[in-house]
């Protein structure tokens, strides 16, 4: 038994259809609050305000049917578990509804097969959404490890860069010459620097560790 409340939407024309889903949802001690809508534009509606953890759906009805439901839940709550309930839906048909991605269905003369289809069904979900959690992690932990790999790469190339350049302005056949003054001068400028970025490198290197220990 489940012990948190789940929101549950309903998409049948026949109330007394709908009042045989919440009893078969009562008699199991599901725990749950619900809405019933019968037409595309109600659907709609519930999805962007009444947000349900699960959708069980008529195949048929008059003005509005479980293929498109399903169709317009793939668009707007991709997540969401989405169980036909029908009464005439052959097996045939049942096996292409679950191949489209349908998450189950069940007939209405054998609705007791139907809560552990949604007991089912919520706990996919769950691990879904937490998988997704965990990989939305990863991805901006991996993001920040490029960042600091390219911003500690491009700090390390600077002063290289400004070492060789003043290199090449060292005058060795005469050490005597005043501009060897002012390269050394500028040396120890860019070697203070290039010893600052060592030090940030080591300090990013220990958030690293910490990110991958996470």
């Amino acid at each position: 038994m489940m012990t948190e409340r789940f929101k549950v939407l309903i998409v049948e024309d026949d109330p007394f259809d709908a009042d045989l889903l919440l009893r078969e949802l009562k008699k199991n001690e599901f725990i749950f609050t619900s809405e019933i809508v019968q037409t595309r534009e109600s659907f709609e509606t519930a999805l962007e305000n009444f947000l349900p953890d699960i959708i069980l759906s008529d195949y048929s009805l008059p003005r509005f049917d479980g293929i498109t439901a399903f169709n317009i839940k793939q668009v707007r709550a991709p997540d969401t578990p989405f169980i036909i309930v029908s009464g005439t839906i052959g097996e045939e048909r049942s096996i292409e509804l679950i191949k489209s991605g349908v998450t189950d269905y069940a007939l209405k003369d054998n609705l007791f097969s139907l809560y552990p289809k949604i007991d089912r069904a919520l706990k996919d979900a769950e691990k879904t959404k937490e998988k997704k959690i965990i990989d939305d992690e990863l991805k901006a932990q991996y993001e920040k490890l490029l960042k600091i790999a390219f911003m500690q790469s491009h700090q390390v190339r600077v002063p290289i860069a400004n070492i060789l350049g003043l290199f090449n302005l060292f005058e060795f056949d005469d050490p005597c010459d005043p501009i060897n003054g002012k390269v050394l001068n500028m040396l120890k400028l860019v070697a203070e620097s290039l010893d600052k970025t060592i030090h940030e490198i080591l300090q990013n290197t220990a958030e690293i560790r910490r990110i991958i220990k996470e």
